[in-house]
């Protein structure tokens, strides 16, 4: 197995699959499990940076609102002094 260099949920994801094509090669079951057992593992690391990353995504873009409503210097008549 390669070192993962960008531990996104994609790579994570193939080290799993790695994993699972391996174990079906072992003839010993306990074996077998065991690798199936780390490519669990393997998954939920692929979740969790997945999680990250989103999370991550979120707090670099800021708030999703796009208004306006009440921003300095906005121009709606409400906000104008009067003359």
């Amino acid at each position: 197995m390669a070192r993962i260099e960008n531990h996104d949920g994609k790579a994570w994801r193939a080290r799993a699959e790695e994993c699972r094509a391996i174990a079906d090669t072992f003839q010993t079951p306990e074996t077998r499990e065991k690798m199936y057992l780390m490519a669990a593992d393997y998954d939920r690391m692929a979740e969790n940076a997945d999680r990250h990353q989103r999370e991550t995504a979120v707090n670099v873009a800021g708030p999703s609102d796009t208004s306006r409503a009440g921003a300095v210097g906005a121009s709606s008549p409400a906000q104008m002094p009067a003359k």
